[in-house]
């Protein structure tokens, strides 16, 4: 209750502000004209804006050719034989990238449309930053041209969803409420930067706001989402809306509502400050849609900022970056750069003065840098990252002292639907690339994305009885890190059907060596196979024989080349280049197979390694060699107890213990 009265009277002084000047509601007069002098004196600046009146200029010039229909679902667009994403030849012929191959008809056509309605409507913000910096008429008309439009037919659209069905999530423009939302977060920039030229009448603003932002909020508000990166652009989209209409019903609903941003703040956030679905890709999806409400409402008086949460939200990802400052692709994410999300770190570094955040805006070139970046960035210090647990999240990271290396062991909570079911999985990079990889993610309507992608068998970890893991998560057992060591332990006995499996594994990492230690209980006569999936050249590999998919299971369907191992499996190498090759040792017996697995890149083919052993339990000891070339002292013993000397550190694993002696001292190991 307090937020909603704090609120009332802060939007009762914004309103009556704004009343007597112009409200732009995302940017002040004092913020404009600084933007304006940024234009005038620095570089960057006079490109961000000559980028913006480019985009606007475009836009502006084009024919205004907008079809009276529904568009759908971005993710059915793309080949389903490689999944590549298509590109559009007509507006009945979508080509594959990759293959060549054509499609037309549903659901094809429609996505065509939603390109068109993403084009002019989330088009009106670069349009509206333009005419900020250089309000010319025909951008504000061009803007007046498209919003009349369509307040003209919005309403007369049939709700549907991505199976043009009338689903919990429809929506009228797209087929997703989600995406409704995102558009209307983009409408309200522009339409608030550019309502107060003299093209908009009084009746054209009335027509608008009644016949589509107001109707859009609608077809929002009826989808609650509860804990939701959904939610969170419903929330945006129409909170900004409230705060250009001055609705404080509207604005009330987006902060304070059951499902409202201090709603999310406080459910949707793990304690490490990562978004609940644990794929770094919706950290950032869910952050972009606070950005813009957490703006708005600044500029009305209410400083969501102080929120502690909120500066842990642009925290959080930072501990998981590779060397190179980008992601790993785990879950339904991408690999991407931290530096590709700069323009919401310009917000952050504003709001925040964390120097840590300029190493990431640097390069300044968004319409976030003029408008709501700071004026100075100074140099960055040098970003150092150290091993650490995040057990709130649940995914430890564990890096050599040069930084040069880092390995990734998730045993997250597991409760999200972008989560993928392969707890224990550990993705390696070495070498300036990734060399143990994650699948990541096809858009959602592929196939191949159900059929391999989230499936366990895709990942580094083990699938008991070819079936995959549960959504689950798992425990944390022990965590310990010094300057040149690093070590974990995790378990998880909730992947299978009645708890009747369990998985547990410790990783240590030093002195270029990561060995890996798995072990599994299950009931009798129950297989374990731990497929490990490379970048690179496998070679070195014992003599094998071309051999049938040897499963019935979907996923392993996925593998071509399928080969078995004639011989016992002991070690061999992974190259890439001349320079980087890692020797990979097992200490193991069963069966061992080759195959080869999509990637998410179109086109790329991963090696992959599997090794199956069979009864009521398995041990898997692998050992990761960075600098085969090197000479180094590493001994391992594979029994009930496993030891490992690396140098003159002994880790030793039993069924219920781990133990870390480094030079005759022993190290305590922390959950």
């Amino acid at each position: 209750m307090k937020h909603v009265l704090k609120l009332t009277v802060l939007f009762c002084v914004a309103l009556a502000g704004a009343a007597a000047a112009s409200p732009l509601v995302f940017v002040t007069d004092d913020e404009l004209a600084a933007a304006r002098a940024r234009v005038e004196n620095s570089a960057w600046a006079g490109e961000v804006r000559d980028s913006l009146v480019a985009q606007a200029g475009a836009l502006a010039a084009a024919p205004l050719e907008i079809p009276r229909k529904g568009g759908q679902w971005t993710h059915w667009y793309s080949c389903s034989d490689d999944g590549a994403r298509l590109k559009a030849k007509s507006p009945t012929e979508h080509v594959c990238t990759l293959c060549g191959k054509v499609y037309s008809g549903s659901p094809y056509d429609e996505v065509y449309i939603t390109g068109i309605h993403s084009k002019w409507l989330r088009g009106l913000e670069p349009l509206g930053w333009a005419y900020a910096l250089e309000p010319k008429p025909e951008y504000a008309k061009r803007a007046r041209d498209i919003l009349l439009e369509y307040a003209s037919f919005y309403e007369t659209l049939p709700l549907h969803d991505v199976h043009n069905k009338k689903g919990s999530a429809k929506a009228r423009l797209y087929a997703q409420t989600l995406d409704e939302s995102v558009t209307l977060c983009h409408i309200a920039v522009g339409y608030a930067l550019m309502r107060g030229d003299a093209c908009f009448s009084a009746g054209d603003r009335a027509a608008i706001e009644s016949g589509l932002i107001r109707p859009m909020c609608a077809t929002i508000q009826a989808n609650d989402r509860g804990i939701s990166n959904w939610q969170t652009w419903h929330n945006a989209g129409v909170g900004c809306a409230g705060y250009v209409l001055g609705d404080e019903a509207l604005v009330d609903w987006a902060l304070n509502g059951k499902s409202g941003l201090h709603f999310q703040l406080e459910n949707s956030v793990l304690p490490t400050g990562l978004w609940y679905e644990e794929a770094v890709g919706y950290h950032w999806y869910s952050l972009r849609a606070l950005v813009y409400l957490l703006e708005a409402a600044q500029r009305a008086g209410e400083d969501v900022y102080a929120n502690p949460v909120v500066k842990k939200l642009f925290d959080a990802p930072v501990r998981q970056l590779r060397p190179n400052l980008t992601f790993p692709a785990l879950h339904d994410s991408d690999s991407s750069s931290i530096l590709s999300h700069r323009g919401m770190y310009e917000v952050a570094f504003k709001r925040f003065g964390d120097p840590v955040y300029a190493a990431f805006i640097q390069k300044r070139d968004s319409a976030e840098a003029l408008f709501w970046g700071a004026d100075d960035v100074p140099e960055p210090q040098p970003l150092r990252l150290a091993s650490s647990s995040g057990e709130g999240e649940g995914l430890a990271v564990l890096r050599d002292e040069a930084g040069e290396t880092a390995l990734y062991l998730d045993y997250g909570p597991g409760r999200a639907g972008h989560n993928h079911p392969a707890k224990l999985g550990i993705v390696l990079w070495a070498h300036g690339n990734e060399r143990l990889v994650d699948p990541g993610r096809l858009p959602y309507g592929n196939p191949m994305h159900r059929e391999w992608f989230t499936q366990t068998v895709a990942h580094n970890t083990v699938v008991v009885s070819e079936a995959s893991h549960k959504r689950t998560g798992g425990r944390l057992i022990a965590f310990a890190a010094g300057d040149n060591y690093a070590l974990v332990r995790a378990e998880c006995d909730t992947a299978y059907k009645e708890n009747s499996v369990k998985l547990d594994r410790t990783v240590f990492m030093r002195d270029g060596l990561i060995v890996d230690v798995f072990r599994c209980a299950g009931p009798e006569g129950s297989t374990y196979d731990l497929p490990l999936h490379f970048r690179g050249k496998v070679e070195n590999l014992p003599a094998g024989e071309p051999i049938p998919p040897f499963s019935k299971a979907t996923a392993y369907r996925a593998m071509k080349n399928v080969r078995r191992l004639t011989q016992p499996l002991r070690g061999f190498d992974v190259v890439t280049g001349e320079d980087s090759r890692i020797g990979v040792q097992a200490f193991d017996s069963g069966e061992a197979y080759t195959a080869e697995g999509p990637s998410a890149t179109p086109g790329e083919i991963v090696p992959l390694v599997l090794r199956r052993q069979h009864g009521d339990g398995a041990l898997f000891v692998t050992v990761y060699d960075l600098e085969p070339a090197r000479e180094r002292e590493c001994e391992v013993d594979a029994g009930e107890t496993v030891t490992a000397r690396v140098g003159d550190a002994v880790v030793t694993a039993t069924a219920s213990d781990t133990r870390l002696d480094i030079g005759g001292q022993n190290i305590a190991l922390e959950r």
